[in-house]
C-alpha cells in the first residue's frame, strides 16, 4: 500500500516489543492501530526480525533496523538513521534515545528502576533518563495516576505535559472467547494462581509465607511470568518448607495464558509496586477474581473491585483470602465487578490518547474529546 504523503510520520521506538509488560502494551496499541488506523504514518526501529514476528498482522508500517542495548549511552545518545521526515519520536519506555531532532513523546511506565533498583547502575540510569526527560520531551505519557503523580511530586515533572493514557486486560483481551486448554499439569485442578517476574517488590517470599501457614488453604500455587527465575523460585520454597505444591509453568502463549487464568481460583498478586501490574486486568477479564495488596497503583487498576490486603498487617492477606475462597457471596460480586472493570478498561481506549498526544505534538491542538465511560464500583 502507498502511503498518502499528506499524512506525518511517526517513528516508534520497538526494540522492547518482545519484552514482557512493555513488549505487551507496545503490541496492543499497534494492533488497534492496525484495525483502526491512525491518521499518521509508522515506522518501527528495532530488530527487524523481532518485529516481524511480534509485530500485529495487517499493520501498515515500516520497520527499519536500530537495535542498540536498551540500557546503553549508544541508545540513549545516537539516534537511528531516519529515512524520512519524523513529526514525532515516541518510545513506549523511558530507556530511548534523547538525541532525536523530532518532538519526543515517551511514556514512563514505571519508576522502578529508580525506587526499587534490581541491580547496580539502574538508579542512575534512572535519574539520567528522567532527567533527559524534563528537557527534551514534548509529552511524558503514564500508564496510571500514581506515577503521573509520582513524575511531579518526586521528581518536578511539569504536571501540564504528564499525560495519563491507561492501558487494556493485557493479552488476554483478544482471546476471551479461545476454546485453548490449560497445561497438561493443571488440567481438571484447582489451584491459585500467581504471575510476574521474580523481583523483591513482587513479594513473592510474602506470598509462599503466607500460603504455608495457612493450614487450611490447601491448593497448589500455579505460578507464571517467571521467565528464567522458574528454579529460583523454587529454591525459595525449599528454604521456607512450602507445604502447598508449587507448578512452575513454562512460557504460555495468549491463549494459554487466557485459559489458565479462567481455570484458576483466584490470582494472587501481593505485589507492593508496580507502574500498572496488567494481571490484574488479565484475571478480572477472564472471571477470576483476585487479591491485591492495597497499595497504588494496584487500587488504582482495581477500583473496587478485587479483594485487598494491608502489606503493613501481614495476617490481614490470609484473612483477606478466606473471605475470597468460602464467601460465595462476596466472590460473585467481586467477579462481576472485575469483568465490569476490565471492559471499561480497553486497549482501544488507551491507543486513543496515545493517537491524541502524539498528534497533540504535531498540531500544536488538542484533538476533538472523547467521551469514554465512567468506572463502576462493587456494592458489597
Amino acid at each position: 500500500m502507498t502511503h498518502g504523503q499528506q499524512k506525518p510520520c511517526i517513528a516508534i521506538d520497538a526494540r522492547m516489543i518482545r519484552h514482557s509488560g512493555i513488549g505487551v502494551f507496545l503490541s496492543e496499541v499497534l494492533r488497534r492501530w492496525a484495525c483502526d488506523p491512525p491518521p499518521f504514518r509508522l515506522r518501527l526501529y528495532g530488530n527487524v526480525r523481532l518485529m516481524e514476528e511480534f509485530v500485529p498482522h495487517g499493520l501498515d508500517a515500516q520497520l527499519d533496523e536500530w537495535d542498540p542495548p536498551v540500557y546503553s549511552m549508544r541508545a540513549a545518545l545516537s539516534p537511528p538513521q531516519f529515512r524520512d521526515r519524523i513529526a514525532a519520536w515516541y518510545s513506549p519506555h523511558y530507556a530511548t534515545c534523547m538525541r532525536v531532532s523530532s518532538p519526543l513523546v515517551c511514556h514512563v511506565q514505571d519508576v522502578l528502576h529508580h525506587s526499587h533498583p534490581s541491580k547496580t547502575g539502574h538508579r542512575f540510569y534512572s535519574r539520567m533518563y528522567l532527567h533527559a526527560l524534563q528537557a527534551n520531551a514534548k509529552f511524558v505519557l503514564t500508564t496510571t495516576r500514581h506515577v503521573k503523580v509520582q513524575l511531579q511530586t518526586l521528581y518536578g515533572f511539569d504536571a501540564a505535559k504528564v499525560l495519563c493514557t491507561g492501558a487494556g486486560p493485557g493479552v488476554v483481551e483478544a482471546h476471551l472467547t479461545s476454546k485453548a486448554a490449560v497445561p497438561p499439569e493443571l488440567e481438571g485442578r484447582e489451584y491459585l494462581l500467581a504471575v510476574g517476574i521474580y523481583k523483591p517488590h513482587k513479594n513473592w517470599e510474602f506470598l509462599l509465607e503466607r500460603l504455608n501457614g495457612m493450614r487450611d488453604v490447601k491448593l497448589p500455587i500455579a505460578c507464571a511470568g517467571l521467565g528464567d527465575n522458574g528454579p529460583k523460585l523454587r529454591e525459595l520454597a525449599e528454604q521456607i518448607g512450602l507445604k502447598n505444591e508449587l507448578i512452575l509453568l513454562r512460557p504460555l502463549n495468549p491463549e494459554q495464558l487466557t485459559a489458565v487464568y479462567r481455570q484458576a481460583t483466584a490470582l494472587l498478586f501481593p505485589s507492593i509496586a508496580e507502574g500498572f501490574g496488567l494481571p490484574i486486568l488479565e484475571a478480572m477479564a477472564t472471571g477470576t477474581p483476585v487479591l491485591i495488596a492495597d497499595r497504588s497503583p494496584m487500587k488504582e487498576i482495581a477500583e473496587g473491585s478485587a479483594f485487598t490486603f494491608k502489606p503493613d498487617y501481614a495476617e490481614t492477606f490470609d484473612k483477606a483470602l478466606r473471605v475470597l475462597l468460602n464467601d460465595r457471596i462476596t466472590r460473585e460480586v467481586y467477579i462481576h465487578a472485575g469483568l465490569e472493570r476490565a471492559r471499561l478498561c480497553s486497549w482501544e481506549r488507551t491507543a486513543r490518547h496515545i493517537q491524541d498526544a502524539l498528534m497533540r505534538t504535531i498540531t500544536g491542538t488538542l484533538p476533538v474529546m472523547r467521551i469514554f465511560p465512567q468506572s463502576t464500583r462493587p456494592i458489597a
